[in-house]
């Protein structure tokens, strides 16, 4: 993954240990805009809209990553 090409190998497995699978279905909201994130997500498969308060809706899919 381009985001952590020059991560220190060490830093990359001590994430990679921590990482947690979770599935979301169409219409869930994951994170609400205003809120104080905790996470970082990492889309494996399929297609997460953005919506945001004035902006345009933007989508992200398979190997984007938020949070």
């Amino acid at each position: 993954m381009p985001l952590f090409a020059n991560a220190d190998p060490n830093f990359v497995t001590a994430m990679l240990t921590k990482l947690r699978f979770e599935v979301f279905q169409p219409a869930d909201y994951i994170v609400r805009e205003g809120t104080v994130g905790k996470k970082m997500y990492f889309i494996q498969h399929g297609v997460v809209t953005i919506l945001t308060k004035g902006s345009k809706e933007t989508k992200l899919s398979d190997g984007c990553y938020f949070g």
